[in-house]
Protein backbone atom coordinates (compact mmCIF):
# COMPACT_ATOMS: atom_id res chain seq x y z
CA UNK A 1 0.00 0.00 0.00
CA UNK A 2 1.57 3.24 -0.68
CA UNK A 3 2.39 5.64 1.96
CA UNK A 4 -0.46 8.47 0.21
CA UNK A 5 -3.08 5.78 0.71
CA UNK A 6 -2.30 4.75 4.33
CA UNK A 7 -2.52 8.60 5.74
CA UNK A 8 -5.63 9.27 3.92
CA UNK A 9 -6.98 5.98 5.48
CA UNK A 10 -6.04 7.26 8.88
CA UNK A 11 -6.98 10.59 8.53
CA UNK A 12 -10.72 8.94 7.51
CA UNK A 13 -10.11 6.69 11.06
CA UNK A 14 -9.58 9.83 12.77
CA UNK A 15 -12.31 11.86 11.22
CA UNK A 16 -14.89 9.38 11.62
CA UNK A 17 -13.73 8.66 15.45
CA UNK A 18 -14.14 12.53 16.12
CA UNK A 19 -17.12 12.84 14.79
CA UNK A 20 -18.64 9.76 16.77
CA UNK A 21 -16.89 11.34 19.65
CA UNK A 22 -18.75 14.60 19.36
CA UNK A 23 -22.24 12.98 18.85
CA UNK A 24 -22.41 11.98 22.14
CA UNK A 25 -24.02 13.53 25.23
CA UNK A 26 -22.29 15.86 26.99
CA UNK A 27 -21.88 15.48 31.29
CA UNK A 28 -21.64 17.61 33.49
CA UNK A 29 -20.34 17.29 37.25
CA UNK A 30 -21.02 19.38 40.02
CA UNK A 31 -20.42 19.77 43.87
CA UNK A 32 -22.30 19.99 46.98
CA UNK A 33 -21.93 22.51 48.56
CA UNK A 34 -20.25 24.24 45.57
CA UNK A 35 -16.64 24.46 47.48
CA UNK A 36 -13.91 22.26 45.96
CA UNK A 37 -11.99 22.60 49.75
CA UNK A 38 -13.17 20.79 52.77
CA UNK A 39 -11.96 19.45 56.03
CA UNK A 40 -10.83 15.93 56.72
CA UNK A 41 -14.40 14.44 58.32
CA UNK A 42 -16.40 16.32 56.09
CA UNK A 43 -18.61 15.40 53.60
CA UNK A 44 -19.18 16.03 49.68
CA UNK A 45 -21.42 15.07 47.26
CA UNK A 46 -20.60 15.31 43.55
CA UNK A 47 -23.67 14.97 41.42
CA UNK A 48 -23.00 13.53 37.24
CA UNK A 49 -25.72 14.63 34.71
CA UNK A 50 -26.00 13.82 31.16
CA UNK A 51 -27.78 16.36 28.60
CA UNK A 52 -31.46 15.53 27.83
CA UNK A 53 -32.65 13.80 30.85
CA UNK A 54 -31.40 10.69 33.57
CA UNK A 55 -33.50 8.19 31.71
CA UNK A 56 -31.85 4.90 31.45
CA UNK A 57 -29.09 6.18 32.67
CA UNK A 58 -26.60 5.13 34.85
CA UNK A 59 -23.16 6.62 35.91
CA UNK A 60 -19.53 5.38 35.94
CA UNK A 61 -17.45 7.79 38.42
CA UNK A 62 -13.53 8.03 37.96
CA UNK A 63 -10.68 9.68 40.16
CA UNK A 64 -7.23 11.03 38.79
CA UNK A 65 -7.57 8.60 35.69
CA UNK A 66 -9.80 7.81 33.13
CA UNK A 67 -8.87 4.58 32.83
CA UNK A 68 -10.47 2.41 35.53
CA UNK A 69 -14.43 3.47 37.15
CA UNK A 70 -14.36 3.60 41.05
CA UNK A 71 -16.14 1.25 43.08
CA UNK A 72 -18.05 2.10 46.33
CA UNK A 73 -16.21 2.11 49.35
CA UNK A 74 -16.25 2.21 53.02
CA UNK A 75 -16.25 5.83 53.15
CA UNK A 76 -17.48 6.71 49.08
CA UNK A 77 -21.35 5.95 48.25
CA UNK A 78 -22.92 5.56 44.52
CA UNK A 79 -26.74 6.12 44.75
CA UNK A 80 -27.90 7.27 41.00
CA UNK A 81 -26.24 10.15 39.94
CA UNK A 82 -24.64 10.97 42.98
CA UNK A 83 -21.34 10.08 44.21
CA UNK A 84 -20.89 10.76 48.33
CA UNK A 85 -17.49 10.92 50.55
CA UNK A 86 -19.59 10.76 53.98
CA UNK A 87 -16.15 11.73 55.92
CA UNK A 88 -13.15 12.89 53.76
CA UNK A 89 -9.83 12.07 54.10
CA UNK A 90 -6.39 13.62 52.82
CA UNK A 91 -6.85 10.45 50.48
CA UNK A 92 -9.94 11.33 49.03
CA UNK A 93 -8.42 14.62 47.48
CA UNK A 94 -7.79 14.65 44.03
CA UNK A 95 -9.43 15.11 40.13
CA UNK A 96 -12.98 13.82 39.73
CA UNK A 97 -15.03 12.97 36.54
CA UNK A 98 -17.95 11.07 35.47
CA UNK A 99 -19.75 9.93 32.39
CA UNK A 100 -23.22 8.18 31.51
CA UNK A 101 -23.82 4.48 30.16
CA UNK A 102 -27.15 2.62 29.34
CA UNK A 103 -28.34 -0.10 27.15
CA UNK A 104 -29.22 2.24 24.03
CA UNK A 105 -27.25 3.42 22.22
CA UNK A 106 -24.94 5.95 22.31
CA UNK A 107 -24.01 3.99 24.92
CA UNK A 108 -21.39 6.50 26.97
CA UNK A 109 -21.87 9.79 27.25
CA UNK A 110 -18.71 12.26 27.01
CA UNK A 111 -16.43 12.43 29.96
CA UNK A 112 -17.34 15.84 32.28
CA UNK A 113 -14.67 18.15 33.35
CA UNK A 114 -12.87 17.38 35.98
CA UNK A 115 -13.64 18.51 39.43
CA UNK A 116 -10.70 19.28 41.66
CA UNK A 117 -11.99 18.21 45.07
CA UNK A 118 -8.93 19.28 48.28
CA UNK A 119 -9.35 18.13 51.75
CA UNK A 120 -7.46 20.00 54.02
CA UNK A 121 -6.17 19.65 57.72
CA UNK A 122 -5.45 23.30 58.33
CA UNK A 123 -7.46 24.90 60.76
CA UNK A 124 -8.70 27.74 58.47
CA UNK A 125 -9.55 27.03 54.37
CA UNK A 126 -10.92 29.76 52.31
CA UNK A 127 -13.30 28.65 50.02
CA UNK A 128 -14.33 29.99 46.60
CA UNK A 129 -16.97 28.83 43.85
CA UNK A 130 -15.34 26.71 40.92
CA UNK A 131 -13.19 28.62 38.42
CA UNK A 132 -13.50 30.52 36.65
CA UNK A 133 -16.10 33.44 37.57
CA UNK A 134 -17.33 35.62 34.77
CA UNK A 135 -17.65 39.29 35.02
CA UNK A 136 -21.27 40.22 36.58
CA UNK A 137 -20.95 37.18 38.90
CA UNK A 138 -21.59 37.32 42.16
CA UNK A 139 -18.39 36.21 44.52
CA UNK A 140 -18.36 34.43 47.51
CA UNK A 141 -15.87 33.71 49.32
CA UNK A 142 -16.16 31.36 52.75
CA UNK A 143 -13.80 31.90 55.43
CA UNK A 144 -14.14 28.17 57.11
CA UNK A 145 -12.57 27.61 60.70
CA UNK A 146 -12.36 23.67 62.03
CA UNK A 147 -13.46 22.91 65.49
CA UNK A 148 -13.98 26.92 66.42
CA UNK A 149 -16.46 29.36 66.29
CA UNK A 150 -14.30 32.52 65.18
CA UNK A 151 -15.42 36.19 66.04
CA UNK A 152 -13.87 38.08 63.40
CA UNK A 153 -12.67 37.37 60.05
CA UNK A 154 -10.26 39.57 57.34
CA UNK A 155 -9.83 39.28 53.97
CA UNK A 156 -7.20 40.14 51.92
CA UNK A 157 -6.38 40.49 48.06
CA UNK A 158 -2.87 40.37 46.43
CA UNK A 159 -1.72 40.40 50.37
CA UNK A 160 -3.40 43.43 50.98
CA UNK A 161 -6.23 44.43 53.42
CA UNK A 162 -9.59 44.46 52.15
CA UNK A 163 -12.11 44.03 54.74
CA UNK A 164 -12.41 43.32 58.68
CA UNK A 165 -16.03 41.84 59.32
CA UNK A 166 -17.79 39.37 61.88
CA UNK A 167 -19.63 36.91 59.00
CA UNK A 168 -17.75 34.23 57.79
CA UNK A 169 -18.90 35.11 53.96
CA UNK A 170 -17.58 38.05 52.08
CA UNK A 171 -19.88 38.70 49.00
CA UNK A 172 -18.41 40.99 45.88
CA UNK A 173 -21.17 41.91 43.61
CA UNK A 174 -20.85 42.18 39.95
CA UNK A 175 -17.40 40.99 39.59
CA UNK A 176 -14.96 42.37 36.40
CA UNK A 177 -11.56 41.29 35.28
CA UNK A 178 -9.87 44.06 38.16
CA UNK A 179 -11.86 41.72 40.88
CA UNK A 180 -8.88 38.81 39.83
CA UNK A 181 -5.98 38.00 42.08
CA UNK A 182 -5.00 35.96 45.06
CA UNK A 183 -7.22 35.68 48.47
CA UNK A 184 -6.70 34.49 51.89
CA UNK A 185 -8.05 35.26 54.96
CA UNK A 186 -7.52 35.28 59.01
CA UNK A 187 -9.96 34.14 61.28
CA UNK A 188 -9.99 35.39 65.25
CA UNK A 189 -11.35 33.11 67.94
CA UNK A 190 -9.90 34.76 70.38
CA UNK A 191 -7.77 37.62 70.91
CA UNK A 192 -4.77 35.79 71.12
CA UNK A 193 -5.56 32.86 69.04
CA UNK A 194 -6.28 33.15 65.12
CA UNK A 195 -5.15 30.71 62.11
CA UNK A 196 -4.49 32.14 58.55
CA UNK A 197 -5.55 30.16 55.46
CA UNK A 198 -3.60 29.10 52.15
CA UNK A 199 -3.96 31.65 49.37
CA UNK A 200 -6.57 31.17 46.68
CA UNK A 201 -6.26 32.53 43.08
CA UNK A 202 -9.73 33.65 41.48
CA UNK A 203 -9.78 33.79 38.15
CA UNK A 204 -12.66 36.65 35.88
CA UNK A 205 -13.43 35.72 32.30
CA UNK A 206 -14.56 38.54 30.67
CA UNK A 207 -18.27 38.17 29.71
CA UNK A 208 -21.34 36.32 30.93
CA UNK A 209 -21.59 33.16 29.39
CA UNK A 210 -24.41 32.40 26.90
CA UNK A 211 -25.31 28.83 26.31
CA UNK A 212 -25.89 27.14 23.19
CA UNK A 213 -29.56 24.91 22.90
CA UNK A 214 -29.97 22.10 20.86
CA UNK A 215 -33.04 20.15 19.98
CA UNK A 216 -33.45 16.66 19.35
CA UNK A 217 -34.83 15.32 16.94
CA UNK A 218 -34.08 18.01 14.79
CA UNK A 219 -36.59 17.35 12.01
CA UNK A 220 -40.23 17.48 11.68
CA UNK A 221 -42.58 16.74 14.82
CA UNK A 222 -45.74 14.71 15.52
CA UNK A 223 -48.11 14.21 18.40
CA UNK A 224 -46.61 11.79 21.06
CA UNK A 225 -43.10 12.51 20.20
CA UNK A 226 -40.56 12.88 22.93
CA UNK A 227 -39.02 16.21 22.31
CA UNK A 228 -35.38 16.86 24.35
CA UNK A 229 -33.98 20.11 24.51
CA UNK A 230 -30.01 20.29 25.79
CA UNK A 231 -28.60 23.38 27.20
CA UNK A 232 -24.79 23.64 27.42
CA UNK A 233 -22.41 26.34 28.68
CA UNK A 234 -19.40 26.46 26.88
CA UNK A 235 -16.39 26.99 29.11
CA UNK A 236 -18.07 26.81 32.31
CA UNK A 237 -16.61 25.02 35.09
CA UNK A 238 -19.66 23.14 36.19
CA UNK A 239 -22.31 23.68 39.23
CA UNK A 240 -24.71 25.43 36.57
CA UNK A 241 -28.24 25.15 37.21
CA UNK A 242 -30.39 25.78 34.07
CA UNK A 243 -33.57 27.55 33.67
CA UNK A 244 -36.18 27.07 30.58
CA UNK A 245 -38.50 29.42 28.85
CA UNK A 246 -41.07 29.22 26.34
CA UNK A 247 -42.61 32.49 24.20
CA UNK A 248 -41.36 34.61 26.10
CA UNK A 249 -37.97 35.26 28.08
CA UNK A 250 -38.06 35.89 32.37
CA UNK A 251 -40.60 33.73 33.59
CA UNK A 252 -39.17 30.02 33.32
CA UNK A 253 -41.18 27.46 32.56
CA UNK A 254 -41.87 24.25 35.28
CA UNK A 255 -42.14 20.52 35.07
CA UNK A 256 -45.88 19.37 34.14
CA UNK A 257 -47.31 15.83 33.51
CA UNK A 258 -45.94 15.39 30.26
CA UNK A 259 -42.34 17.81 30.81
CA UNK A 260 -39.45 17.68 33.26
CA UNK A 261 -36.26 19.95 33.49
CA UNK A 262 -33.32 17.92 34.95
CA UNK A 263 -29.86 19.02 34.60
CA UNK A 264 -29.11 20.26 31.45
CA UNK A 265 -32.12 19.14 29.62
CA UNK A 266 -35.46 19.67 29.53
CA UNK A 267 -37.97 16.78 28.06
CA UNK A 268 -41.38 16.45 26.85
CA UNK A 269 -42.37 13.19 26.74
CA UNK A 270 -45.66 13.18 24.69
CA UNK A 271 -45.68 16.53 22.39
CA UNK A 272 -48.90 17.92 22.04
CA UNK A 273 -49.67 20.93 19.69
CA UNK A 274 -49.82 23.03 22.87
CA UNK A 275 -46.11 22.47 23.07
CA UNK A 276 -45.17 24.39 19.58
CA UNK A 277 -43.69 27.30 20.32
CA UNK A 278 -40.49 29.17 20.92
CA UNK A 279 -37.59 28.09 23.40
CA UNK A 280 -34.91 29.44 25.42
CA UNK A 281 -32.76 28.44 28.38
CA UNK A 282 -30.68 29.87 30.65
CA UNK A 283 -27.97 28.75 33.29
CA UNK A 284 -27.17 30.21 36.95
CA UNK A 285 -24.95 29.02 39.84
CA UNK A 286 -23.78 30.25 43.27
CA UNK A 287 -26.14 30.67 46.21
CA UNK A 288 -26.74 34.43 45.18
CA UNK A 289 -27.37 33.20 41.88
CA UNK A 290 -25.09 34.92 39.11
CA UNK A 291 -26.76 34.29 35.39
CA UNK A 292 -25.94 33.53 32.13
CA UNK A 293 -26.92 35.31 29.03
CA UNK A 294 -30.33 33.70 27.18
CA UNK A 295 -29.27 31.20 24.87
CA UNK A 296 -30.47 31.63 21.03
CA UNK A 297 -34.05 30.50 21.02
CA UNK A 298 -35.36 27.18 19.08
CA UNK A 299 -38.58 26.74 17.46
CA UNK A 300 -41.14 23.99 18.30
CA UNK A 301 -43.49 23.41 15.92
CA UNK A 302 -45.59 20.18 16.35
CA UNK A 303 -47.76 18.50 13.77
CA UNK A 304 -50.72 16.97 13.87
CA UNK A 305 -50.06 12.68 13.73
CA UNK A 306 -53.85 12.25 12.39
CA UNK A 307 -55.10 15.36 10.16
CA UNK A 308 -58.47 13.03 10.06
CA UNK A 309 -60.11 10.42 10.98
CA UNK A 310 -63.48 8.44 9.00
CA UNK A 311 -66.35 5.76 9.48
CA UNK A 312 -67.66 4.52 6.09
CA UNK A 313 -70.46 1.86 6.02
CA UNK A 314 -70.86 -0.68 2.87
CA UNK A 315 -73.15 -0.78 1.23
CA UNK A 316 -74.72 2.05 3.03
CA UNK A 317 -75.95 3.39 6.51
CA UNK A 318 -79.46 1.78 5.68
CA UNK A 319 -79.40 -1.73 5.78
CA UNK A 320 -81.69 -4.21 5.10
CA UNK A 321 -82.12 -7.08 7.35
CA UNK A 322 -79.82 -10.31 6.55
CA UNK A 323 -78.23 -8.21 4.54
CA UNK A 324 -73.68 -8.01 5.14
CA UNK A 325 -72.60 -4.69 5.81
CA UNK A 326 -68.98 -3.49 6.57
CA UNK A 327 -67.55 -0.80 8.43
CA UNK A 328 -64.53 0.43 7.50
CA UNK A 329 -61.80 2.56 10.00
CA UNK A 330 -59.66 4.91 7.94
CA UNK A 331 -57.06 7.48 9.48
CA UNK A 332 -54.82 9.75 7.12
CA UNK A 333 -51.97 9.80 8.57
CA UNK A 334 -49.01 12.92 8.58
CA UNK A 335 -46.09 10.78 9.88
CA UNK A 336 -43.75 8.93 7.47
CA UNK A 337 -42.47 6.15 8.30
CA UNK A 338 -46.13 5.44 8.96
CA UNK A 339 -46.65 4.46 12.54
CA UNK A 340 -48.60 1.36 14.06
CA UNK A 341 -51.92 2.19 14.49
CA UNK A 342 -54.61 0.81 16.92
CA UNK A 343 -58.51 0.73 16.03
CA UNK A 344 -61.20 0.15 18.31
CA UNK A 345 -64.60 0.97 16.65
CA UNK A 346 -67.75 1.42 19.15
CA UNK A 347 -71.34 0.99 19.00
CA UNK A 348 -73.80 3.34 21.10
CA UNK A 349 -70.76 3.71 23.52
CA UNK A 350 -69.62 -0.18 23.68
CA UNK A 351 -66.44 -0.92 22.01
CA UNK A 352 -67.44 -3.73 19.42
CA UNK A 353 -63.67 -4.74 18.11
CA UNK A 354 -60.10 -3.22 18.82
CA UNK A 355 -57.66 -4.24 16.81
CA UNK A 356 -53.68 -3.43 15.49
CA UNK A 357 -54.22 -5.66 12.27
CA UNK A 358 -57.88 -4.55 10.54
CA UNK A 359 -59.68 -1.52 10.44
CA UNK A 360 -62.51 -3.67 9.23
CA UNK A 361 -65.84 -4.27 10.90
CA UNK A 362 -67.92 -7.05 9.35
CA UNK A 363 -71.24 -8.24 10.16
CA UNK A 364 -72.76 -10.69 7.66
CA UNK A 365 -76.29 -10.96 8.34
CA UNK A 366 -77.87 -7.53 9.71
CA UNK A 367 -80.22 -7.36 12.70
CA UNK A 368 -82.01 -5.40 14.60
CA UNK A 369 -79.18 -5.31 17.26
CA UNK A 370 -76.65 -4.14 14.98
CA UNK A 371 -78.78 -0.60 14.63
CA UNK A 372 -77.28 2.63 16.76
CA UNK A 373 -74.67 4.94 16.59
CA UNK A 374 -70.91 4.22 15.26
CA UNK A 375 -67.93 5.85 15.88
CA UNK A 376 -64.01 4.73 15.58
CA UNK A 377 -60.88 5.77 17.34
CA UNK A 378 -57.43 5.25 15.72
CA UNK A 379 -54.43 5.29 18.77
CA UNK A 380 -50.70 5.53 18.15
CA UNK A 381 -48.09 6.82 20.08
CA UNK A 382 -50.35 7.96 22.80
CA UNK A 383 -52.41 10.26 20.60
CA UNK A 384 -55.85 9.09 20.36
CA UNK A 385 -58.38 10.94 17.18
CA UNK A 386 -61.99 9.68 16.63
CA UNK A 387 -64.55 9.88 13.77
CA UNK A 388 -67.54 11.27 13.45
CA UNK A 389 -70.25 9.26 14.30
CA UNK A 390 -72.22 7.38 11.93
CA UNK A 391 -75.80 6.26 12.10
CA UNK A 392 -76.67 2.52 11.04
CA UNK A 393 -80.30 1.78 10.53
CA UNK A 394 -82.42 -1.10 9.41
CA UNK A 395 -84.70 -1.33 6.30
CA UNK A 396 -87.84 -3.24 7.12
CA UNK A 397 -88.20 -6.58 4.61
CA UNK A 398 -90.79 -7.25 2.46
CA UNK A 399 -89.65 -10.89 2.13
CA UNK A 400 -93.02 -12.05 3.40
CA UNK A 401 -95.33 -10.55 1.01
CA UNK A 402 -92.86 -11.58 -1.63
CA UNK A 403 -93.29 -15.47 -0.48
CA UNK A 404 -97.12 -14.68 -0.60
CA UNK A 405 -96.96 -13.45 -4.06
CA UNK A 406 -94.90 -16.26 -5.19
CA UNK A 407 -97.03 -18.96 -5.71
CA UNK A 408 -99.14 -18.02 -8.79
CA UNK A 409 -102.59 -16.93 -8.12
CA UNK A 410 -105.63 -17.04 -10.02
CA UNK A 411 -108.80 -14.87 -8.94
CA UNK A 412 -111.50 -15.65 -10.76
CA UNK A 413 -114.38 -13.05 -11.01
CA UNK A 414 -118.08 -14.55 -10.14
CA UNK A 415 -120.21 -13.42 -12.90
CA UNK A 416 -122.13 -10.83 -11.81
CA UNK A 417 -125.26 -9.29 -14.12
CA UNK A 418 -124.30 -6.29 -13.11
CA UNK A 419 -120.84 -5.76 -14.68
CA UNK A 420 -121.20 -8.17 -17.99
CA UNK A 421 -123.86 -9.82 -19.80
CA UNK A 422 -125.24 -13.35 -18.82
CA UNK A 423 -123.04 -14.69 -21.83
CA UNK A 424 -119.67 -13.62 -21.50
CA UNK A 425 -117.25 -15.58 -19.95
CA UNK A 426 -115.68 -16.11 -16.70
CA UNK A 427 -112.89 -13.50 -16.47
CA UNK A 428 -109.43 -14.58 -14.27
CA UNK A 429 -106.67 -12.29 -13.31
CA UNK A 430 -103.31 -14.11 -13.15
CA UNK A 431 -100.59 -12.47 -11.42
CA UNK A 432 -97.04 -14.18 -12.14
CA UNK A 433 -94.76 -15.59 -9.55
CA UNK A 434 -91.93 -13.05 -10.20
CA UNK A 435 -92.18 -9.72 -8.88
CA UNK A 436 -89.28 -7.51 -9.97
CA UNK A 437 -88.19 -4.91 -7.21
CA UNK A 438 -87.22 -1.05 -7.76
CA UNK A 439 -84.65 0.53 -6.81
CA UNK A 440 -86.25 1.97 -3.73
CA UNK A 441 -88.79 1.03 -0.94
CA UNK A 442 -91.60 -0.04 -2.68
CA UNK A 443 -92.46 -3.21 -4.72
CA UNK A 444 -93.58 -3.44 -8.23
CA UNK A 445 -95.37 -5.99 -10.06
CA UNK A 446 -94.33 -6.93 -13.42
CA UNK A 447 -97.45 -8.91 -15.49
CA UNK A 448 -100.88 -9.11 -14.57
CA UNK A 449 -102.45 -11.14 -16.61
CA UNK A 450 -106.09 -10.60 -17.78
CA UNK A 451 -107.56 -13.56 -19.68
CA UNK A 452 -110.80 -14.00 -21.48
CA UNK A 453 -111.70 -10.43 -20.79
CA UNK A 454 -112.88 -7.81 -22.98
CA UNK A 455 -110.64 -5.38 -23.83
CA UNK A 456 -110.63 -2.38 -21.83
CA UNK A 457 -110.72 1.20 -23.33
CA UNK A 458 -106.89 2.53 -23.53
CA UNK A 459 -106.37 5.12 -19.91
CA UNK A 460 -104.20 7.72 -20.45
CA UNK A 461 -100.42 7.05 -18.83
CA UNK A 462 -99.48 8.90 -15.13
CA UNK A 463 -96.62 9.46 -13.84
CA UNK A 464 -96.69 7.45 -10.63
CA UNK A 465 -95.99 4.38 -9.08
CA UNK A 466 -98.63 1.55 -7.83
CA UNK A 467 -97.97 -0.65 -4.70
CA UNK A 468 -100.13 -3.87 -4.72
CA UNK A 469 -100.68 -4.63 -1.06
CA UNK A 470 -103.17 -6.70 -1.44
CA UNK A 471 -105.68 -7.87 -4.12
CA UNK A 472 -109.57 -8.44 -2.72
CA UNK A 473 -112.49 -9.29 -5.09
CA UNK A 474 -116.04 -10.07 -3.87
CA UNK A 475 -118.88 -11.16 -5.84
CA UNK A 476 -122.05 -9.01 -5.79
CA UNK A 477 -125.27 -10.48 -4.18
CA UNK A 478 -127.83 -11.04 -6.60
CA UNK A 479 -131.57 -10.70 -5.02
CA UNK A 480 -134.16 -13.30 -6.30
CA UNK A 481 -137.31 -11.58 -7.49
CA UNK A 482 -140.12 -12.87 -5.74
CA UNK A 483 -143.51 -13.56 -7.80
CA UNK A 484 -145.43 -10.74 -9.68
CA UNK A 485 -148.62 -9.99 -8.38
Amino acid sequence: MQACELAFLILLTVVSCSKQYEELPQTTLTLEPPFPEIFTGETVTLRCGVEGGSTGWKYLWYKDSEDTPGLQTAGCSITGDSYTITAAAVSDQGQYFCRGQRKSRPSFSQLSDEVTVTVSDQWVILQTPPQPVFEGDTLTLRCHVWGYTATRFVFYKDNKWLQSQADTELSVDRVSKSDEGSYKCTARWSSTYSGDSAEVRVSVREGRPKPALTREPAGKIFDGDTITLSCVVEGGSGGWRYLWYKDRQGAPVYQTDSSSGTGAGYTISAAALSHSGEYWCGAGRGRNTSYSQYSDPIWVNVTALFSRVTLTASPGATVKEGEALNLTCEAAVNKNPRPQLHYTIVRDGEPVTNSTDSALYSIASTEKSHTGSYTCAVESQGVRKSSQELHIELQKSWSWIIAALSVSLVLIVIHSPLLSPPQSPVTAVHVTDTPSTSSGDEILYSVIDLKNAKPAKPRPKRDCDVLYSAVLVKTPEVKEEGPQG
